[in-house]
């Protein structure tokens, strides 16, 4: 009896009459392309990206609270007063918050730090005593930037905040610079608005994001002309539009870039590639 031609198998247990790197006819037929590649929209990025530029812009203003307060250009308690009648008007304008299950929870842990705060601001404004100030400020910008990439950008809004990286570098940052305030009540209210600004807001973020992006895009807004205003103040025009033109590159530059690249995109499929197991739960 005369056998066929042998088929190749793709087994690597079996002996079969075929070189190491034959390849089969078939082969090409089995390739897919970009299976797994997700399309983004630039919405969809512009979301994304300006969360990046806003948690950028608060601890940008925490830092620019304290130069404002060092170099006598307002009170402490100015800042301190405009903060918390912004969280006063933010949490009337979205009563979901303090409905929310862990709300209670939230507002009692931060009576809990405020109060340690206010007990401890005394010792806080003497802890770097000994340390010069260059080496404040250059600790204090590597506390900024290791908080803006150690931030959870990715939380979605039907979870519970819980950026404890971040919110550890911001009580960091705040009682580093706090220390350099020339007293304790200073320190205290410094501490105070870099609370609220800080990790406050970022909670009250996340819930009005679910509850309505076009409300989450005005108060960015907002943010933005403030830390914009201040720069001026401190700074001057060229700064501040240094600053417009940095968000404006984090919120529409890099998005476009980042949609620029999905063609460059060629993830290739084979049979040789791992396979999924199939995992039969029925008994």
């Amino acid at each position: 009896m005369v056998s066929g031609p042998r088929v190749w198998k793709k087994l690597l247990y079996l002996d079969q009459p075929f070189p190491d790197n034959y390849t089969p006819v078939s082969f090409l037929d089995q390739l897919k392309r970009n299976t797994t590649v997700s399309k983004y929209s630039f919405r969809k990025l512009y979301n994304d990206f300006s969360l990046v530029a806003l948690y950028a812009s608060l601890l940008l203003l925490v830092n620019l609270n304290f130069s404002g307060i060092y170099s006598g250009y307002w009170q402490a308690y100015v800042s301190m007063a405009f903060g918390t009648t912004m969280a006063g008007v933010g949490l009337m304008a979205l009563p979901t918050i303090l409905n929310s299950p862990d709300a209670g929870e939230n507002v009692k842990s931060n009576t809990v730090i405020l109060l340690l705060l206010l007990l401890l601001s005394p010792v806080l404004r003497s802890l770097t005593k000994s340390t010069s100030s260059d080496s404040i400020w250059a600790l204090s910008s590597v506390l900024t930037c290791l908080n803006v990439l150690c931030h959870d950008y990715a939380l979605e809004t039907s979870q519970s905040y819980r950026a404890v990286i971040s919110t550890n570098l911001s009580f960091t940052n705040g009682i580093v610079l706090a220390s350099r305030l020339q007293s304790s009540m200073d320190a205290f209210v410094f501490l105070v608005f870099s609370t609220e600004v800080c990790i406050l807001f970022p909670m009250f973020d996340l819930r009005l994001r679910e509850k309505s992006y076009t409300a989450h895009n005005t108060v960015m807004f907002f943010v933005y002309g403030i830390v914009g205003s201040v720069i001026y103040v401190i700074h001057g025009a060229w700064f501040s539009l240094v600053y417009f033109s940095g968000v404006v590159f984090v919120s529409l530059c890099l998005p476009w870039y980042f949609m620029s690249l999905q063609r460059y995109k060629n993830e290739l499929q084979g049979p040789w590639d791992t396979a999924k197991p199939k995992i039969n739960t029925t008994s």
